[in-house]
């Protein structure tokens, strides 16, 4: 796999995807999102989004890239590069190929339901269904859907072009308390973490913060967000360890964002995200995600000055 594409047209008859088709196509949620068309990278008044706009529609990605998205090999890339960090253990993986309906899923995953595990789609970004007490097929329709998909052709994240269509199964990750284990999304240029987002009860009440690397200061002290209670940050021996996993594992990119887990054991590893949200995301802060803010614009300022700079020396 060389990472290039040979054809104009995906498999599921989406048109072509091309950076010229795939830029008509997804720079419609961006100007709606942003009010104004996607800017090159080198523009003076880019932000991140238009960097990461411009990565994502190119049909270009390695075969190193392509295997820290898709979510089965990343997990051994990870753990490859660094063997302190703990994964989940996979149970079983699922060629898509090899279903019918949503009811042969449901007969596949059932050995699986009530020990505490987890579906998902190893070539698309969600999806993420949690099996315990699952006692109905009709529960996994979006997960059929989304996995039976080329994931690339709802916004152009090429990424995931062609991507083997498979469903992963995963124990879950031991945390500290009730609910999924605190989420560290390090911002990271050139190899170097210099952002980190916690998310906090992502499946309940959600709570999001960033927060300055290596000391973990807010990144925007008006950002109006506060701590709620249950929430502790890490200790100060497992955030290191956290930042140094995050510098070997984006090592050989411009612009990653490393995901990691606060486990009850161990820190765990997420993701590798190239493309996060699709361009389409904003920093967290009191005034919700849905414009742009203050605090976007200090986290966009961040990266951007890291990128320009590290240009500058290169």
């Amino acid at each position: 796999m060389n990472g290039r594409p040979d054809r104009d047209a995906d498999d599921d008859g989406h048109g072509p995807m091309t950076r010229a088709a795939n830029h008509r196509l997804a720079s419609v949620p961006f100007e709606r999102k942003f009010g104004r068309p996607p800017l090159p990278p080198h523009h003076p008044d880019a932000r991140i989004n238009d960097v990461i706009y411009d990565r994502m529609i190119d049909p270009h990605w390695s075969a190193q890239e392509r295997a820290l998205v898709d979510k089965q090999t990343a997990k051994l890339e990870a753990q490859r590069r660094c063997p302190d960090l703990h994964i989940p253990e996979t149970l079983a993986v699922i060629p898509v190929e090899t279903l019918a309906s949503p009811e042969d899923l449901f007969d596949r995953l059932r050995p699986f339901i009530e020990i505490g595990a987890l579906a998902k789609p190893t070539h698309a970004s969600g999806g993420v269904t949690f099996l315990r007490d699952l006692a109905d097929p009709a529960a996994l329709h979006d997960l059929y859907d989304l996995a039976s998909m080329d994931y690339a052709s709802i916004l152009r994240e090429m990424q995931y072009w062609r991507l083997p269509r498979k469903i992963i199964v995963e124990t879950m990750i031991p945390t500290h308390m009730a609910g999924p284990p605190d989420d560290y999304k390090f911002h990271c240029i050139h190899g170097e973490p210099l952002l980190c987002q916690i998310d906090h009860g992502r499946f309940g009440r959600p709570w999001s913060r960033l927060f300055r690397v290596p000391h973990f200061d807010p990144m925007d002290e008006g950002d109006g967000l506060s701590a709620p209670d249950g929430f502790a940050m890490a200790a100060k021996d497992r955030l290191k360890r956290m930042i140094a996993a995050a510098r070997a594992l984006s090592a050989p990119f411009t612009f990653v964002r490393v995901d990691l887990y606060d486990g009850r054991d161990g820190i765990y590893f997420g993701e590798l995200t190239f493309t996060p949200a699709a361009s389409l995301g904003i920093a967290p802060s009191s005034a919700g995600v849905h414009r742009e803010t203050e605090t976007h614009r200090i986290y966009s300022r961040i990266l951007m000055d890291a990128l320009r700079t590290a240009k500058q020396t290169t």
